[in-house]
């Protein structure tokens, strides 16, 4: 499928997304916030309170190589937001990424989130192209973003970027990544005002993407715990599902009761599960299945881990992001292989197009996405997994029953690495499921 084709299918395509949005503060690590911040204290064990857990976490995820994120006290948020300059804000929030890469690229998204306020609205780069669900006289309709309801509140998160190389507090980076220290207003509690009427919701998307799961509070001010907020988020993630596929965005947690439960009640309700490597690695662990060493290249264990992951979850499948190859792994209930390699192959131009400026303002930008060529160590990965599962390989890219794989376009020098993998995961699902409908 050619560049246009795949503009074409995914034009007015409407995807539900939900639920987390925000305003990111975005901030390189440098010299300046090593001498901000002091130096690292104790590593956090809980939400970041103070400006030493915060380096320290910086330096450690540097250290490792991949992004993580912490939530923070309110009382350390104020302190940042009060004392800390952002290099620039941009939207964030995967929900909030996510639609509005749709919405830039001619699809119809539907987003719902906590705290839109006209800060935040402002960060929308293709506000006109979404709509905003709300009950008006007992009756679900969808206004335009511009129209929705707003709120005095902005929730903010602080995103820390580095490159592979750079250093902090005696810490060099081993890739380029970043560092979230996220703030978790108590308004965020996985309940909508459309909650009694997520079937017609399902029946009026082509398919959903729920995020935001790992942001809840274990107790809000009201009494109610994460676990029955958990549970109604379940029971919409159900309803939603009875008329549209629902993909659900694992993300990274610290606190293992969360995790647990999101794993439990949550994640059975889905189609498919989308996941990174550190979110598949934590995912790996808390299941107590051990990395089985026989294989001689990442990609075959990579692979046997998400099936293994797949089958324990019960899931139809399972969507995995790294930096060089995209990789699926699903069954036959699942969308047809093809339907799932065109969506990776859009999303692999959308991650160039998003690396190459940061921001991806239209469907031009995609065009100039297709001057980078597929990563080498990708397409050696896609070939490698090829040959251990004796399925044929074609430029880069693997389209069998139960498992697709496809080499990434990577930007040696990126503009930035925020809500690429975002952009990647609501793309290429959203492209898979408009192909398949269509055909």
């Amino acid at each position: 499928m050619d560049l246009q084709t795949a503009l074409d299918a995914l034009a007015d395509y409407p995807v539900l997304c939900a639920y987390n949005a925000n305003v990111d503060a975005i901030r390189r690590v440098d010299t300046d916030l090593e001498a901000f911040l002091g130096p690292p204290g104790e590593s956090p064990n809980g939400r970041l309170d103070s400006r030493g857990e915060l380096a320290a976490a910086i330096a450690a995820t540097m250290a490792d190589g991949s992004g993580d994120e912490r939530a923070m006290t309110t009382a350390f948020a104020a302190d940042l937001e009060s004392s800390l300059t952002a290099d620039e804000q941009r939207l964030g929030g995967q929900a909030g990424i996510m639609s509005d890469v749709l919405s830039s690229l001619g699809g119809a998204p539907v987003l719902y989130t906590y705290l839109l306020s006209e800060r935040q609205r402002a960060q929308f780069i293709h506000a006109d192209g979404i709509r905003f669900p709300v009950v008006e006289e007992g009756r679900l309709a969808l206004r335009p973003l511009d129209d929705a309801p707003t709120a005095d509140r902005t929730k903010l998160n602080w995103i820390f970027e580095f490159d592979d190389g750079d250093t902090f507090c005696g810490t060099t980076a081993t890739d380029a990544s970043r560092f979230i220290a996220a703030s978790r207003p108590d308004e965020f509690d996985l309940h909508t005002p459309v909650d009694d009427h997520a079937v017609e919701l399902g029946e009026r998307v082509g398919c959903a993407v729920l995020s935001g799961f790992h942001s809840v509070n274990r107790e809000y001010e009201s009494g109610e715990t994460f676990e029955t907020c958990l549970d109604n988020a379940a029971a919409f993630v159900r309803a939603v599902g009875r008329n549209a596929r629902v993909q659900v965005e694992l993300g990274v947690t610290h606190d293992p009761d969360v995790r647990r439960r999101l794993r439990e009640v949550v994640v059975p309700e889905a189609d498919v599960v989308s996941l990174d490597s550190r979110e598949l690695d934590q995912l790996r662990d808390d299941l107590g299945l051990s990395t089985r060493e026989r294989h001689d290249h990442a990609v075959t264990r990579r692979y046997e881990t998400l099936d293994r992951v797949r089958e324990r979850l019960g899931v139809d499948a399972l969507s995995f992001h790294a930096k060089s190859y995209f990789l699926a792994t699903f069954d036959d209930g699942y969308l047809p292989p093809a339907a799932v390699k065109e969506g990776f192959d859009f999303a692999a131009c959308v991650a160039a197009a998003k690396a190459e400026d940061g921001l991806v303002t239209g469907a031009a930008d995609l065009g100039d996405a297709t001057q980078f060529e597929r990563a080498a160590e990708g397409v050696d990965a896609v070939g490698r997994l090829a040959a251990h599962l004796d399925v044929p390989s074609v430029d880069g890219a693997i389209a069998s029953p139960g498992v697709v794989a496809v080499a990434n376009r990577v930007v040696d020098n990126p503009a930035s690495t925020v809500g690429i993998g975002d952009a990647v995961s609501v793309t290429s699902f959203a492209l898979a499921n408009a192909v398949a409908d269509e055909r």
